[in-house]
């Protein structure tokens, strides 16, 4: 199997060429698969939850965000545990010019050249800067997912998928206050990919960010702005949110073009529950063509309203699973919803009797999609003069 030693010994790295500023003018550089905030010309803290050089650092030299080199090589390096993974980090460090033990580093599958440089100014006048990387189309998750990585062995599965977020604020924050910084601005992710929607990979919740997310905050040591404690209800508190999410929103539109049209597809929100064409198809032998079958399935796509009904049936789902209702109660109005709001009230012997002895709010939500897409057959024959 090729390695990721192989791919380093004859990859290419001197292309550093300089691709915008964060505050307080840090240049931002792109250089072979690292996104690099230069931080040698200040003095600077950093926090961060990376993995490599990861915690509190005190003036280092950069801090970076690198791409994997994908494919079989990254494989190898992936399955070879922490300590090889460190090793690989080290030494593209060293084949980029920088010391490995000064340059705190985040990892991800995403490419740099999708990265979303942002910067908001606090009503007191604080600059707060991001340079965002996100994809979690492959590695969406919850807190409380089932595990996919052994702390023991220091063994991790390959899937990829990761929000890397490189925070710098223009003012001289306190550790603590550092640490409020960071959780603030996680929070903010954590808020935009509920509102998107995205799905977990692993359950049928609602994804929070994935399992590989990293943060890192950059502190001025030389701000005439001195925060000792930094309040949530600050305006600082609000601008670090506002970055993160106007910078995050278009990270995630850009890598995997996920985005608020994207997430109301109907099809999208029926996949949490593992419904998919395939699965909707097969509940009825449709008297239909392929083709009809398809272009049906277009407008269904694009029927908004269909995907307001199907958000609110599996939100039920949800309240079901996580005990706030019972699943009497949820099956019920799930039914009531499907049959009045979904289906208008039109309904054969067949169908009526299919949904009264669905068991649970997925078989219905199944079937009833279903029926929906016989609907739409039907309505495309009439306006085909059929």
């Amino acid at each position: 199997m090729l390695t990721w030693r192989e791919v380093l010994e004859v990859e290419e790295t001197d292309d550093s060429r300089q691709v915008g500023r964060v505050c307080p003018d840090i240049p931002v550089y792109r250089q072979g698969r690292a996104l690099i905030l230069d931080l040698k010309g200040g003095s600077h803290r950093v926090l961060s939850s990376g993995f490599t050089n990861g915690g509190y650092s005190e003036d280092p030299l950069a801090l970076m965000n690198i791409s994997g080199v994908g494919g079989k090589p990254e494989y190898s390096c992936m399955m070879g545990g922490l300590d090889e993974f460190d090793e690989s980090v080290y030494r593209y460090l060293e084949k980029l010019g920088y010391d490995p033990d000064r340059a705190v580093c985040m990892s991800t599958a995403a490419h740099m050249d999708n990265a979303i440089i942002t910067e908001v100014r606090s009503p007191e006048g604080i600059s707060v800067s991001s340079a965002i990387t996100a994809g979690i189309r492959h590695n969406g998750g919850r807190p409380g997912d089932p595990t996919t990585y052994d702390e023991v062995a220091g063994q991790n599965d390959a899937t990829s998928g990761t929000i890397i977020i490189m925070m710098s604020v223009d003012a001289d924050l306190s550790e603590r206050a550092m640490l409020s910084a960071l959780l603030m601005a996680t929070e903010a992710k954590s808020c935009v990919v509920q509102e998107l929607q995205a799905r977990s990979l692993y359950t049928p919740n609602i994804a929070t960010g994935s399992g590989t997310d990293q943060v890192a905050v950059v502190s001025n040591k030389n701000s005439v702005h001195k925060i000792d404690a930094l309040d949530r209800n600050s305006g600082l508190a609000r601008a670090i949110a506002e970055c993160i999410r106007k910078g995050l929103v278009e990270a995630l539109d850009k890598q995997s073009g996920m985005n608020t049209e994207l997430q109301s597809d109907v099809m999208t929100v029926l996949s949490r529950y593992g419904l998919t064409q395939d699965t909707i198809r097969e509940e009825m032998r449709f008297p239909a063509t392929m083709e009809e079958l398809m272009r049906a399935l277009d407008e269904v796509r694009s029927d908004r309203y269909l995907s307001a009904m199907a958000m609110a049936v599996l939100h039920i789902q949800d309240d079901v699973r996580n005990g706030v209702i019972s699943e009497e109660d949820g099956l019920e109005v799930a039914k009531t919803i499907c049959r009045q709001a979904v289906l208008k009230g039109r309904l054969s012997g067949v169908e009526a009797l299919r949904i009264d002895s669905s068991d649970n709010i997925p078989e219905l939500v199944s079937y009833v999609s279903a029926v929906r897409l016989l609907r739409a057959v039907e309505e495309g024959r009439c306006s085909d003069g059929q």
